[in-house]
């Protein structure tokens, strides 16, 4: 059983037509439909208020999605530790701490998909290591830290750096074009990226929106239920996800390097 079965299941034993959960979720009822087919999934803040909506949680809906531990016991103690702290938080950091994990919850029911389609989870290959330098694909259509560029099997050319310049655990590069994330990544210049489906909100990443690649900071806004991606540049507004909008994430930014610049690593 899916996701969308799970989705019928809990809206039958809660009396409610397609129509009338997707009044009670901002959607329309063919919306629903398409869910409960599974011919389109639900965006994050979607994915919120229909577990408010059809009074389940996370784990009703992604438990044939993602393996979940359902005996005490097989948890670990780390686990067991994290409960814990849980319950001792008010209702405003409960709240935050689920929206993180549902934000995670939906990257991994999304990462299987895309394994189920392609085989893989990105089409980019690791870094290679040849004695003191590391070599790196970099790849030469930009994304944009602006407007949003293309970027689907872009073209690349090697690049090979010094092991002190490349930070630990990248996987490619790319080149940036636009000054909306000035000051910390300049136009012109190549961030590099750590292969992964999600990053942590407040990171900064490379993103598919809608076929248009951007360099931005991921936001999960937790009150209104929204995933934003931001500019560091205040110039620039935030670009918000919408419910139908095709998204996706290739990689969290780990440092950048620009000619006639400092080198940078992102520590935080």
């Amino acid at each position: 059983m899916g996701i969308g079965r799970r989705i019928k299941q809990a809206r039958e034993a809660a009396g409610l037509t397609q129509e009338e959960l997707g009044k009670l979720v901002g959607v329309t009822g063919s919306a629903i439909t398409n869910y409960e087919k599974e011919t389109s999934h639900p965006k994050e803040p979607v994915m919120y208020s229909l577990i408010e909506a059809l009074g389940v949680d996370a784990n009703f809906l992604f438990q044939d999605c993602v393996k979940i531990k359902s005996a005490p016991s097989d948890l670990s103690e780390e686990a067991h530790k994290i409960a814990e702290s849980y319950e001792r938080l008010t209702d405003h950091g409960k709240g935050a701490v689920r929206a993180i994990l549902g934000y995670e919850e939906t990257a991994l029911v999304h990462c299987s998909q895309q394994e189920q389609a392609a085989g893989e989870v990105l089409p980019f290959p690791k870094s290679r290591r040849s004695g003191p330098m590391v070599q790196i694909n970099v790849y030469d259509q930009p994304s944009a830290a602006g407007m949003g560029n293309y970027l689907d099997k872009p073209d690349f050319h090697v690049e090979q750096y010094p092991i002190s310049v490349i930070p630990p655990k990248t996987d490619f590069g790319v080149i940036i074009s636009g000054d909306s994330m000035e000051p910390k990544v300049h136009d012109g210049g190549t961030v590099f990226v750590r292969s992964t489906p999600s990053v942590e909100p407040g990171k900064i990443g490379i993103f598919i929106l809608n076929g248009q690649a951007y360099c931005k900071k991921l936001a999960v806004d937790q009150d209104n239920r929204q995933i934003r991606l931001v500019s560091i540049n205040p110039a620039y507004p935030d670009i918000l996800v919408g419910e139908f909008d095709s998204f996706r994430t290739l990689g969290q930014v780990l440092g950048q390097w620009t000619p006639g610049y400092i080198q940078d690593f992102f520590g935080w």
